[in-house]
């Protein structure tokens, strides 16, 4: 739809042949609607909840919003399926989510839109893309400034070496300008080119801005949910296609090579191309990481043993994993952190304050969080550089099991579990009973803090209350971690079993036992993408890595 002018006449009044200026909008109908006109589209039952807009307001401001399906181009998008991140029609609801249970109208859907996680990400994604294309379009501007300041200042080193050499160089300095000449040229056109090609990527993202920004204030909640949905797949090519563009970019300018023999020499000397990139602070938004992440809702249940490797002679407990698959190993026997590679190759080794037990990757920040028992501490490294990179923070006693949750920590100890800042501070503290050591941390989608306390797997509210997450009989719980819906894996130490609690049907079921060679496990983690699990093993020392479906 084109943007309107505040000078548009009712489309109401213009079906029947009469010209009547609209006053209002409605940005369902996309149509304008003149003050009696409004009175009568809002006692049609059908439109009682279309949203009406001041018609000032849609000049230049275009209320852009794609309501037909994909698939059946001729059906409306009505529903919203959260088991698939999805809009559907009806058709596609008849076809593709019959046995979807999360099937919900668009209008449902989208009730507090702008307070939604994918609203502010989108929203600060879009900001963020729209800075670093303008970054740098303003430094390949000024980039082709010095492009030509250099120009004339090797013009003019080459014209102070040609006084030196005065009438026997004449010849080699105008060879010399001429290929300065043609390099210039070349550079310059590359440079315009590039321009262009900056120019044309600003622009489709300064129409995604506006867009964005128009619907935003403007739309309704569900043009909006629909709008966030419908331009994720564009944000995402436009991201990769700047991202390809600014790696790309060089600045580029001009300088002399002097040669040392001028009394000898065939030629002034060579011009060299000077090239360095852009400083622009851009990295590429997370919010098809974040899409991906709600898309999972089918944990792997199938797996199969694929490699196992020696992990350095250490019984390894807690288990952190990058998103590249580097493993964080956490060394209950010796001070040394290890990080290998999904197969086994030793990447680095990090010398901790003292053994570790639990980690807590914050990828985000290029940061893990590393509890150390015997120091009675919490300790950060670098998960880039692969260093330590922060001093002990210590607690109130011997601490296992660490979660984070918001941006703050959780750490079990003893029938306790601490919420702190990441500066040390102890906001909360969690009596978890059973005076036990909690070993696990795991944080769920409610923001309830499920633990491995051995005797059982529970979790806990932060409010305290205390819920046993299954009926059924856990023991030697030392693992666990969560999904987004619910659903929860553990380990069982002495039983050697690896377990899924299903959320859905809060039944327990037995996924990997000795006979898959679990071996009195210590800790297990899953890849980012959850297509592997790795799980360590004490008395053989070994990492064993399973694929999953």
């Amino acid at each position: 739809m084109a943007s309107k002018s505040p000078n548009m006449f009712c489309g109401t009044c213009g079906r029947r042949s009469k010209s009547t200026k609209a006053v209002k909008y409605c940005t369902d109908c996309e149509d304008g609607l003149c003050s009696d006109c409004v009175d009568f589209h809002g006692s049609i039952k059908s439109c009682a909840s279309h949203h009406v807009i001041d018609v000032k307001v849609i000049d230049g401001n275009p209320v852009v919003v794609i309501r037909s399906c994909e698939v059946h181009p001729d059906m409306v998008l009505e529903y919203f399926c959260a088991d698939h991140d999805t809009l559907c029609c009806r058709s596609c609801m008849a076809s593709d989510h019959r046995s979807c249970d999360k099937l919900l109208p668009i209008e449902v859907a989208a009730k507090g839109v702008k307070r939604s996680t994918m609203y502010e990400e989108i929203n600060n994604d879009v900001r963020i893309l729209k800075t670093a294309v303008n970054d740098l379009e303003d430094k390949k501007r000024k980039g082709m400034l010095s492009l030509n300041d250099s120009k004339e200042i090797v013009q003019q080193e080459v014209t102070n070496l040609k006084k030196q050499l005065q009438k026997r160089i004449q010849e080699m300095e105008k060879a010399l300008m001429s290929e300065i000449d043609k390099m210039h040229t070349n550079l310059s056109k590359e440079s315009s080119d590039d321009l262009d090609k900056i120019c044309g990527q600003r622009k489709k993202i300064q129409n995604i801005s506006e867009q964005f920004e128009s619907v935003t204030k403007y739309g309704s909640e569900s043009q909006i949910f629909m709008l966030l949905h419908n331009i994720k797949a564009e944000l995402k090519g436009q991201a990769k296609d700047f991202q390809q563009l600014l790696s790309c970019q060089k600045d580029v300018s001009l300088s002399l090579k002097e040669s040392d023999l001028l009394s000898v020499i065939k030629s002034f000397g060579s011009i060299e191309i000077k090239k360095s990139s852009f400083d622009i602070k851009y990295q590429p938004f997370n919010v098809q990481q974040a899409q991906n992440l709600q898309q999972q809702r089918k944990m792997p249940t199938q797996f199969k043993l694929d490699v196992k490797f020696k992990a350095a002679g250490a019984l390894i407990a807690g288990i952190g994993v990058t998103k590249d698959n580097r493993l964080f190993l956490c060394n209950y026997t010796g001070s040394n952190l290890y990080v290998v590679s999904d197969k086994g190759q030793q990447l680095a080794t990090i010398q901790m304050d003292g053994p570790q037990w639990g980690i807590a990757m914050e990828e985000e920040a290029n940061s893990a969080w590393v509890t150390l028992p015997a120091k009675q501490s919490v300790q950060a490294v670098d998960v880039v550089t692969m260093k330590k990179k922060g001093q002990l923070i210590k607690l109130p006693g011997q601490c296992y099991g660490i979660a984070l949750i918001d941006d703050q920590i959780a750490v079990g100890c003893f029938g306790k579990i601490y919420i702190m800042s990441k500066t040390g501070e102890i906001k909360k503290t969690l009596d978890v009973k059973n005076g036990s050591t909690i070993y696990s941390i795991s944080v769920g989608n409610k923001q309830q803090l499920y633990y491995a306390q051995l005797l059982e797997l529970k979790s806990i509210r932060l409010d305290g209350t205390i819920t046993s997450v299954s009926a059924e009989y856990t023991s030697s719980v030392i693992d666990v971690k969560t999904d987004r819906i619910g659903n929860a894996y553990f380990l069982e130490y002495h039983a050697a079993n690896f377990k899924l609690f299903s959320f859905k049907d809060k039944s327990v079921k037995t996924i990997l036992t000795t006979n898959d060679g679990l071996n009195m496990p210590y800790g297990f983690a899953f890849s980012k993408d959850l297509s592997k699990l790795f799980i360590s093993n004490y008395p053989s020392r070994e990492i064993s890595v399973f694929l999953c479906k």
